[in-house]
């Protein structure tokens, strides 16, 4: 009676129509997974299954447009998070070193700062289920009040959310990689110079983005959702640059200058010798 109680509720987490056709699988599937095992391990994958069910309702699968979208943006999301996580901590030791409190950062925000660096360090091995749940992890102690950046909560969203089985594109993780180095350099060389407001100009803000723009929108898998993954990620960056109206003409000019320059490169076929 109860594995049956059980089963009628693991279906009901999924919309009428997906439980129609593939109820029955789904209900086998939950059987043999469950057999002979213990209660914890029933738990866990009946969280799986619950999770996977919220994919399917929300339409943020891997098999959705939403749930690609997701995979593709992940990576992104991840660097810039780690980007401004690292700068936290960077001008939090900085601080420290002289003597002085350090500005923006309790002992928790400062855990939440090193677990999300902790989760691109996974990822960047390849361990993106540890990298969901570490992110996870930290978005919750974000909403929860620990000390940080405001950014910190969408960006971590979008990795926490990235549909569970799925890998991004090697396309996408290696310049993820350098995007975070890259947005985090100015802030390292702030904290080293002493002076906090060490400034670039529109190169600090929009370089790292339209450098990536154009990276990413020359490899031949381009699609517009890999640049659309790049805006948002660089969202900390380029709104920042945009508080005006010739601000925001600036930054899409700029943009688009990057995308031209990724296609033309795209464009052009090696001369064989």
């Amino acid at each position: 009676m109860t594995d049956a109680r059980h089963s009628s509720r693991v279906l009901s987490l999924y919309p009428r129509r997906y439980r129609a056709r593939h109820g029955p699988e789904i209900l086998q599937m939950h059987r043999d997974a469950v057999e002979g095992a213990s209660a914890t391990a029933v738990r866990l994958e009946q969280l799986d299954i619950a999770a996977h069910a919220l994919r399917v309702r929300t339409h943020t699968g891997s098999s959705h447009r939403a749930g690609r979208f997701l995979v593709v943006t992940a990576p992104y999301a991840l660097a810039a998070a780690g980007s401004i996580a690292a700068a936290g901590l960077t001008t939090a030791v900085a601080d420290a070193m002289r003597g002085g409190s350090p500005a923006g950062l309790d002992a928790l925000g400062a855990a939440v700062c090193m677990t999300v660096l902790a989760a691109g360090a996974v990822a960047c091995l390849g361990r993106w289920t540890m990298s969901r749940a570490l992110a996870a992890l930290s978005l919750t102690a974000l909403i929860a009040g620990a000390q940080g950046s405001a950014w910190l909560i969408p960006l971590l969203a979008l990795v926490a959310v990235m549909p569970a089985g799925t890998v991004p594109g090697r396309d996408d993780r290696r310049p993820a990689v350098a995007y975070a180095v890259i947005t985090w350099l100015p802030s390292l060389c702030a904290a080293l110079s002493d002076d906090r407001h060490f400034f670039l100009g529109a190169i600090q803000q929009l370089g790292p983005v339209m450098l990536l723009i154009a990276i990413r929108t020359a490899a031949p898998d381009a699609r517009p959702r890999h640049i659309l993954a790049i805006l948002v990620a660089g969202a900390p960056w380029a709104t920042s640059a945009a508080g005006s109206p010739i601000g925001g003409a600036i930054v899409i000019t700029a943009l688009t200058i990057a995308w031209g320059a990724g296609r033309l490169s795209r464009g052009r076929v090696p001369v064989a010798t």
